[in-house]
């Protein structure tokens, strides 16, 4: 997991070539214009969601993984948290390879704070539980980039 500003995101350039994609389009473009939906950076290798939901408590959320995509997320409206687990984790129902993703428990660990010009990068295969209540539980509206993990990071 890598969670910075957006203001530094240059610096991760070189890191995967999906990412180095999303920081080109971050130089030219605002990610709170885009529509809610799916748009499309490079086909199937980079994509973004943007969608609008509310946080909840870690309590009443699971671990979430991909195996072919990682999440970069970033807030913009709103406010959320995130966690990832302390060692290992037990899968909750079967992955389901089609949408690639599966859910999965495990203890607390490290967590985080989003919101507006900040970003966390999940890798694939790194177990993560985003839109998380920071206090009260809140809409937030976010982006999520999924970008292919070609090779090893």
């Amino acid at each position: 997991m890598i969670c910075d500003t957006i203001a530094r995101i240059a610096r991760y350039e070189g890191f995967s070539p999906g990412l180095d994609i999303v920081i080109g389009w971050l130089r030219g473009h605002r990610p709170e214009e885009l529509p809610l939906g799916r748009t499309e950076l490079a086909g199937e290798r980079v994509f973004v969601n943007v969608m609008e939901a509310e946080t909840r408590p870690a309590g009443q959320a699971r671990y979430e993984v991909h195996r072919r995509y990682m999440d970069l997320q970033l807030d913009l409206e709103g406010l959320e948290a995130f966690q990832v687990p302390a060692g290992p984790v037990a899968e909750a129902v079967p992955f389901n390879e089609g949408a690639d993703i599966g859910f999965c428990t495990g203890k607390a660990g490290v967590t985080g704070t989003l919101g507006p010009g900040r970003f966390a990068l999940f890798l694939a295969g790194e177990p993560h539980m985003p839109t998380l209540c920071v206090g009260e539980c809140a809409p937030v509206k976010k982006a999520v980039f999924k970008i292919l993990q070609e090779g090893p990071v």
